[in-house]
């Protein structure tokens, strides 16, 4: 069918129900694409989809008559706005309507440099912001509470946040999602040797092991408390906190060697069967890796198994029941922190 204008569409049924493939297929035409959501809504809102088109095209600031006239350079600056328009859909999704009014008035004006910078700070942003999912507010220290409260600020207006902020948060982002890894790390080996000890707790030690044992854990519980509650710990504050924790882990661990030795020496015609010190979070990672925990860590091969192990854990591989769903994503969830950890063994 000819079209003697490429955004006449008088020439089509006008019952037809189609307006989106109407406008795709004039849209191709001319030259024009991709198609943002933002040209949908224009053209599903309006009675005539060649109407809706040239709304469309007037509130990103492309003059329709130049265009259907064939204006080569008008064209090229359509297609740079819709490809723009296209990257950042999701931004219009998640700001309020004046901040979507602002994005769409710096689209009209010509800045897309401002829309572009817009972009890539939402994205980085939500990017951290998922540090929010990977560790819950239960679990999570004060000052990562308090920097993903600010995160969450900053996607509300994304053209507010500057570059340097946007490195600066990526940064932080970074550091503090090492930090969790190993206060996780830390506290896990916390219980798991207060259970060990509980349970394998010589009947003939004396007051000097039980005040090792209760000093240790009372010293664990009170950094705990002060990574859980203070909001204004620096980076380094923090980082000296992990460490008194991971010490008064080493602690708990003498006693843990004491016992172990002592099992060595009753030998197995004592009846007592020897126990082995719990795994430790990097041995669990090399484990689940299936890495060797002796050999030379190596980038290649940890990404190569790292991919190889995504695609075959992935919940998308996984039986579409909720149950299967909820071991798929847990496994799931599971490789990638391992692999964080792994990373900082490189």
């Amino acid at each position: 069918m000819a079209i003697e204008s490429p955004l006449d569409l008088a020439s089509f049924d006008p019952w037809h129900n189609q307006k989106r493939a109407d406008v795709a297929r004039i849209f191709d035409t001319i030259g024009l694409a991709p198609f943002p959501t933002q040209l949908w809504r224009f053209v599903d809102s309006a009675d005539d989809p060649r109407r809706g088109a040239e709304d469309f095209l007037r509130a990103i600031g492309i003059d329709p008559a130049r265009v259907q006239a064939g204006d080569e350079a008008e064209i090229d600056r359509a297609n740079e706005v819709l490809e723009l328009l296209f990257g950042i859909d999701r931004i219009f999704d998640r700001v309020t309507p004046k901040v979507a009014a602002a994005l769409e008035a710096r689209l009209c004006s010509g800045d897309y440099r401002a829309v572009r910078e817009a972009a890539g700070a939402a994205d980085t942003f939500e990017r951290i912001a998922r540090l929010g999912r990977r560790w819950p507010k239960s679990d999570r220290i004060a000052v990562l509470d308090a920097f993903l409260e600010e995160v969450e600020a900053g996607l509300a207006n994304p053209l507010a946040i500057r570059a340097t902020d946007v490195a600066l948060a990526e940064r932080i982002g970074d550091r503090l999602s090492r930090q969790m890894m190993a206060f996780d790390a830390a506290m896990q080996a916390t219980w798991a040797l207060h259970y060990s000890l509980a349970m394998r707790w010589p009947p003939h030690w004396g007051a000097t092991e039980v005040w090792i044992r209760s000093s240790a854990l009372a010293r664990a519980e009170s950094l705990e408390k002060l990574l859980r509650r203070d909001r204004r710990l620096r980076p380094h504050d923090v980082d000296m906190t992990i460490r008194r924790l991971e010490s008064a882990n080493a602690r708990l661990e003498q006693l843990t060697a004491r016992i172990n030795r002592r099992s060595v020496r009753v030998g197995p015609d004592s009846g007592q069967i020897p126990r082995k010190q719990p795994l430790t979070e990097l041995d669990k990672a090399f484990a689940f890796f299936g890495l060797d925990r002796t050999s030379r860590l190596d980038r290649g091969t940890l990404r190569q198994r790292f991919w190889a192990l995504a695609r075959k854990l992935h919940p998308d591989q996984a039986e579409p029941d909720a149950t299967s769903q909820q071991a798929a994503h847990a496994r799931f969830v599971a490789l990638n922190r391992h692999y964080d950890l792994l990373k900082l063994q490189l």
